[in-house]
């Protein structure tokens, strides 16, 4: 199986230069490497290869991916020792507390000063975005010194390719970053000096956008080699993203929301009627099958992470991933672990999974006798393979997959007022789940509520509960989240990350997330 986790010491010394004064600022690759660099094909798959490389540090050298379910989510801490009280704090969204967790607590043979270390790590590296910058620094010079390439076997359709890799990873990084802080500094020049101040997120969006939709039709819809399918930019990938940034402006630019649903619309009908119907590039999967979309690399996966345990790629980074949480033996072999670290609360799970409602999500995902239990007796299955349970926790972090974007259209449709095609989407999904299509019975609720919590069960444990409470303000709201945030603390941004005052170093334009100081 081939693999994309090279470390290239390059691009490590491309992008780190601890001693700069200036913001973000980089050497050229000529004054690092000679001549002798950007001459053959190879050169720009061994740099776009540690591109991706990067994004995986980024995204899972911290808890960052899994916080998306566990920030003013529905869960808790299970009954472990020691007890996991960071998800406690996660919760009720106190973020002061959860980044001085102590999970210093002893027990024979107990490391407590790794334990403590480890739990810190967990949360101490997510206000620092000097990651994130290093991947679009990394994406930037990728676009720029491409071009130098005059290897014969580089074709022009090569070198497009690349280069809308590198635009999409550059947006996929501004991404994360506006989601985690909000305003952030941008820039897409490959070798920027200059200290520069915060950049309103609807603007970074909108230009990622319309970077995206110039260079998305350069990308494949899928590979042929499989070993990269969903794990290298697909132009699947690229509608992703477009949509997901679309739905967020469309949340927080309210004057021209109708334009951001319509142009999630478009998006959508894109990649249904050519990218699976007309390509077969993307389809869902049997439900009974979910734990092979998590696996990895499937059709249904639009883009991902590869981590993967049982292709020899061990990680430390894979403690941050949002199943290690919810699994215990005989899933986690190396632990004595006999109940999960996370549990969801019964009330919530009886509201999505209804009792005497039927979906296959409920038995193919869950143990039905444990899926209520708010000890840490489930497991959920959809990120383990029940017939081998040796194999652990081999799932790749989803980023986008197919039904993620189904909903997205689903949503941006009812929205617009088209609720006749909405609800097709919507039953699409239900279909898969072996659920009854909407409206279930007189009661279930309005179209766009259904949705709303279609994106709950679906995607539970993706990574995209708290985002999706933030971009359509039901974290506003008790009767859709479990800790609601005040309006004015909305609007002061409780709703981001602290950011480092490292940031500040050289930078007079640079000004931090207030609420958290």
């Amino acid at each position: 199986m081939k693999r994309i986790l090279y470390i290239l010491p390059l691009l490590v010394l491309v992008i780190a230069n601890p001693g700069c004064k200036k913001f973000l600022n980089v050497e050229p690759v000529t004054s690092l490497s000679g001549n002798n660099y950007w001459k053959t094909s190879k050169d720009a798959e061994d740099f776009t290869k540690d591109v991706y490389r990067m994004f995986r540090v980024s995204t899972m050298s911290s808890i960052v991916l899994a916080m998306g379910d566990f920030r003013n989510g529905p869960a808790k801490a299970g009954a472990t020792f020691p007890k996991r009280h960071d998800f406690d704090y996660m919760s009720v969204n106190n973020l002061k507390k959860t980044l001085a967790a102590d999970a210093s607590r002893t027990r024979p043979g107990y490391n407590a000063e790794l334990e403590w270390y480890q739990a810190r790590a967990r949360y101490d590296l997510i206000p620092d975005w000097t990651p994130w910058y290093k991947t679009i620094q990394a994406s930037n010079i990728l676009y720029k010194e491409v071009d130098r390439i005059e290897d014969p076997a580089f074709s022009e359709a090569n070198k497009k390719q690349y280069k809308a890799e590198a635009v999409f990873m550059r947006c996929l990084s501004y991404f994360f970053l506006v989601r985690l802080y909000g305003d952030v500094p941008y820039y897409t020049n490959a070798y920027n000096q200059d200290p520069l101040p915060r950049t309103n997120m609807i603007t970074v969006f909108r230009n990622c956008i319309a970077d995206l939709e110039k260079v998305k039709n350069d990308l494949p819809w899928t590979y042929k080699d499989p070993a990269n399918r969903a794990v290298r930019a697909m132009r699947g990938s690229a509608i992703a993203l477009m949509m997901h940034m679309n739905m967020w402006c469309a949340g927080f630019d309210l004057t021209r929301s109708a334009e951001y649903y319509r142009a999630v619309d478009t998006l959508g009908i894109e990649i249904e009627t050519i990218g699976e119907a007309e390509q077969g590039a993307y389809t869902l999967l049997p439900i009974e099958q979910t734990y092979l979309v998590m696996f990895g690399r499937s059709k249904e996966g639009l883009f991902e992470i590869q981590l993967s345990n049982n292709y020899g790629e061990v990680s430390s980074e894979r403690r941050y991933k949002f199943s290690n949480s919810v699994a215990h033996l005989p899933f986690l072999t190396s632990t004595d672990r006999t109940l999960s670290e996370l549990a969801f609360r019964s009330a919530y799970m009886k509201k999505i999974f209804p009792e005497t409602v039927a979906d296959k999500r409920k038995t193919e995902w869950f143990d039905i006798a444990d899926i209520y239990d708010e000890t840490g007796k489930a497991i959920i299955y959809k990120f383990f393979n029940r017939s081998a349970p040796t194999q652990g926790d081999d799932d790749n972090p989803i980023i986008f997959r197919y039904a993620d974007v189904i909903l997205l259209h689903a949503e941006a449709l009812a929205e617009l007022g088209d609720d006749i095609t909405a609800k097709t989407l919507l039953n699409r999904i239900r279909a898969r789940a072996g659920a009854e299509e909407f409206p279930a019975n007189p009661g279930e609720g309005k179209l766009k509520d259904a949705i709303y919590y279609e994106r709950c069960k679906e995607l539970l444990g993706e990574g995209q509960y708290y985002y999706d409470l933030v971009r359509t303000r039901k974290i506003l709201s008790a009767d859709y989240c479990y800790s609601p945030m005040s309006y004015s603390a909305f609007i002061a941004n409780a709703w981001t990350w602290p950011i480092a005052t490292k940031a500040l170093n050289n930078n007079p334009y640079m000004t931090l997330n207030n609420y958290w100081q």
